[in-house]
């Protein structure tokens, strides 16, 4: 099959890198990154907000299968366009989307539905969201109603915070003309749940812990996220059997009776709160850095699991995980605030270029501790690859448990460096006195 990836990220150089290892014969990559390259991709330049140029690319390649990496294009309805012609495309349509693309849209839904969620108040102007947040106290969460790359959510402990994110919210106008949620802040632990989704059946890719918080033990500003470890402690089957029938089984069932039917991908972000998960968000699509922990531990085939997914079904059978991994994400000093760029990436000529491995013990086909590196944020200079965005690394470990996964990254996070680096040193650290 030829295949065609939407996106240019650690979480599309990983879906390429596993298509690719599944057995795909060409997987394009728009933009892609230098690492889809190194993993055996083509980039391809296309603009994405025309719809029929890239439907043009689709058919002049004998592309098989389009599959959607981040929300722009999403919410854009390239879906919807891809559709109207007939052309395979994993990803849901725009009114779909909106689980993700309007976090109102999402709690009236889940509100209808009674599915487990924080209290909360929807606020059309300042005045209502002052106004909410002195009913709830603190802490509170307040929410933009649309995208915002991440950086919507305010978690406010205390009034002086709540004040900030009202004045970024509603007087510098951030986000533009926008409605807010005031919400209940939960306590408890996050876990996120993913699954390919057609209709009212799916398949669980997976569950896994983000590390959004910038510096260790959880504190500094919130980021697109700083690593990730997979499967979630917390996952044992009477908690994934509630999220299964609590939340993903009547999310589905609502959104068919709602005449926006879901297919694609699914990102369920839960709190869990004394046992029981209540839903946080929804996400259209696979989460970053979530993807690259979640698709090294797939021992089944994404690319069947993928092709079956734009039928009548998914394929049959269960979806086959290995042991455990974690990721490490390595940003540019500055990040989230301004950042250095064009910082040569050392210690990539050392790695095996398909597998990533730097480790004496064991290979990928056993649940001995591997690596690799997905790129997010580089691009070829010359001949050397250097840093281009916040994010720019993911260091990938996997192993037999969760210790020998951390291990494993930390490890290969010592060969692979660039000047004004930096990263987290406790990922998955709280994880482990579970």
């Amino acid at each position: 099959m030829n295949l065609l990836v939407i996106g240019g990220g650690g979480r599309e150089h990983a879906i390429c890198h596993k298509l690719i290892q599944d057995g795909a014969k060409t997987v394009y990559c728009s933009p892609g990154n230098p690492g889809v390259a190194l993993s055996g991709g083509k980039n391809v330049v296309l603009d994405l907000s025309n719809h029929l140029a890239v439907m043009n690319f689709v058919l002049d390649n004998d592309i098989d299968l389009t599959v959607v990496g981040p929300e722009a294009p999403l919410a854009d309805g390239l879906v919807d366009s891809f559709r109207s012609a007939y052309l395979p495309i994993i990803g849901p349509t725009k009114a779909a989307a909106q689980l993700e693309t309007s976090k109102i849209f999402a709690r009236q839904l889940m509100h209808f539905s009674n599915i487990p969620q924080p209290s909360f108040m929807i606020c059309i102007d300042q005045e209502q969201a002052i106004e909410a947040g002195n009913k709830f106290g603190f802490p509170v969460v307040v929410k933009v109603d649309g995208l915002a790359a991440g950086k919507g959510a305010f978690v406010c402990r205390d009034e002086a915070e709540f004040q900030e994110a009202i004045n970024v919210i509603f007087v510098q106008k951030k986000f533009g003309e926008t409605s807010v949620l005031v919400e209940e802040c939960l306590i408890g632990e996050e876990v996120s749940v993913f699954a390919v989704v057609n209709g009212n059946r799916f398949k669980i890719l997976g569950t896994a812990q983000d590390h959004k918080r910038l510096l260790d033990n959880d504190q500094g500003p919130n980021t697109g996220g700083m690593g990730a470890i997979s499967p979630s402690p917390l996952a044992g089957k009477i908690l994934m059997n509630k999220v299964r029938n609590r939340i993903i089984r009547p999310i589905l069932s609502a959104m068919i009776e709602n005449d926006t039917p879901y297919s694609g991908f699914l990102y369920v972000g839960l709190m869990i709160v004394n046992g029981d998960p209540y839903v946080i968000e929804f996400n259209a699509r696979l989460g970053d850095p979530e993807t690259q922990v979640i698709l090294p531990r797939l021992k089944s085939s994404f690319l069947d699991l993928l092709n079956s997914a734009v039928g009548c079904g998914l394929v049959s059978g269960k979806v086959i995980l290995r042991g455990a991994a974690a990721t490490v994400v390595k940003v540019a000093q500055g990040y989230p605030g301004p950042y250095s760029k064009g910082n040569v990436i050392k210690g990539l000529d050392i790695l095996d270029l398909d597998q990533k491995r730097i480790f004496d013990k064991g290979s990928e086909s056993s649940d001995s501790e591997w690596g690799m590196v997905f790129h997010a944020g580089t691009v070829l200079q010359g001949e050397k690859i250097v840093s281009s965005g916040g994010r720019v690394l993911n260091m990938v470990g996997v192993g037999p448990n969760l210790p020998a996964a951390i291990a494993a990254a930390y490890t290969l996070a010592s060969f692979v460096t660039f000047d004004n680096e930096f990263y987290r040193q406790d990922i998955g650290r709280r994880a482990l006195k579970y």
